[in-house]
């Protein structure tokens, strides 16, 4: 009778990575908490405006465990693109709380917002440009890290992940930062679009190959 093989542990950089993408969707949480919208209209927007950021976190969360189920980690390029990732995924709830805090109209207050809108859409790009990254190393033909037939699966989702972290990046000029659209800017717009790119991958996918992707 052959001997259980003891069981292989976790690097610690993806028990890290747990733990602060658990941690910036409970300071998104605790922001709502913390802060109670007065109204049923803040109500919704509190709520939708969580559900954004939920979805965009736990979206890359579901890629991110997916690819380092396969992805070797121990190297100094994985480390330090996840290191970078780590930084985007914590500093996300930051700068969306600044969005969503402030209703004041004074210049000042203006001139944050801008900023940290603006941010927010090279920190999300970022966010999705290195998980294209990840993506791109796993699908290395010579490295064989991942069965053949899922080549194609793997190469659409780095591809979405490329052009959504484009879209984002897009977003921070200028000109989609002061025109709006109904109730939202469209940089906002923009995100949104991002965003249903992101998470209408699964459907392309299973049209394209026959499979539905083991993530959201």
């Amino acid at each position: 009778m052959d001997e259980a093989q003891p069981a292989k542990p976790r690097p610690r950089i993806e028990s890290l990575s747990d733990l602060v993408f658990g941690l910036a969707l409970s300071i998104g949480a605790i922001a709502l908490v913390s802060n109670p919208p007065k109204t049923v209209s803040g109500l919704y927007v509190d709520i939708a405006s969580f559900g954004f950021t939920f979805l965009v976190l736990i979206s890359v969360w579901m890629g991110y465990t997916r690819i380092m189920s396969a992805l070797p980690v121990e190297t100094r390029r994985v480390t330090t693109l996840n290191s970078m990732l780590l930084f985007t995924v914590i500093l996300e709830p930051f700068l969306f709380n600044i969005l969503t805090s402030s209703n004041s109209s004074s210049p000042a207050s203006i001139s944050l917002q801008g900023a940290a809108s603006s941010l927010y859409g090279v920190d999300i790009g970022a966010m999705l440009t290195i998980m294209g990254v990840f993506t791109l190393m796993l699908i290395d033909e010579e490295r064989h890290l991942i069965p053949v037939e899922m080549m194609g699966q793997y190469k659409l989702e780095m591809v979405v992940r490329f052009v959504g972290g484009g879209v984002f990046f897009v977003s921070t000029l200028p000109y989609f930062g002061g025109v709006s659209i109904w109730y939202l800017t469209a940089r906002e717009c923009l995100w949104l679009a991002g965003l249903l790119l992101l998470r209408a991958r699964r459907g392309i996918g299973r049209r394209m190959f026959g499979q539905e992707p083991d993530e959201g």
